[in-house]
């Protein structure tokens, strides 16, 4: 069987001390099944639509990983396991995925960072651009909204009468 790409996104709970070992235990099992690690995202502590286990927050993880489909189904067995977890969800994202695509899947996402990092760096230069040009352009038009301001009291004062 072809492994496939999956994708799962993990509800912990908020006050979780232990983040750091319940990662490693899911890239344990990751590992252990074959499975590679394609992406990872800490998604932090947030604010729930509804109570869950009477928690008002929660902690998001999200594994995009490569393997077959005992490997999915370990992981969730592990996932219903533990106590931490309030919910899980996996998505089969392709039903063949090889090495190559796994290559150009890590490709992709490398490239896709450096835009992004890339696009920060121009908007903090323009931000900067703009806080040194707007004390210029602040007094310039704190002058012309003064001449506008009369301009519209001297339009609506004739209407008036």
């Amino acid at each position: 069987m072809h492994p496939r790409r999956y994708e799962t996104l993990i509800l912990l709970a908020p006050n979780l001390e232990s983040l750091e070992t319940f990662k490693s235990k899911v890239e344990g099992i990751l590992e252990a099944g074959g499975g590679q690690l394609v992406r990872f995202e800490d998604w932090g502590r947030r604010r729930l639509a509804y109570p869950v286990q009477k928690e008002l927050y929660g902690h998001y993880l999200l594994y995009d990983y490569q393997g077959g489909p005992a490997l999915a189904a370990e992981l969730e067995r592990n996932l219903k396991i533990d106590e931490k977890v309030f919910k899980y969800l996996t998505l089969v994202l392709a039903k063949k995925f090889t090495a190559e695509d796994l290559a150009a899947a890590k490709e992709k996402l490398l490239a896709e960072a450096a835009r992004r990092e890339s696009e920060k760096a121009r908007r903090e230069e323009a931000e900067t651009e703009t806080e040194g040009d707007g004390a210029e352009t602040e007094g310039a038009e704190s002058e012309g909204d003064g001449a506008d301001e009369g301009d519209a009291e001297t339009a609506s004062g004739g209407d008036e009468e």
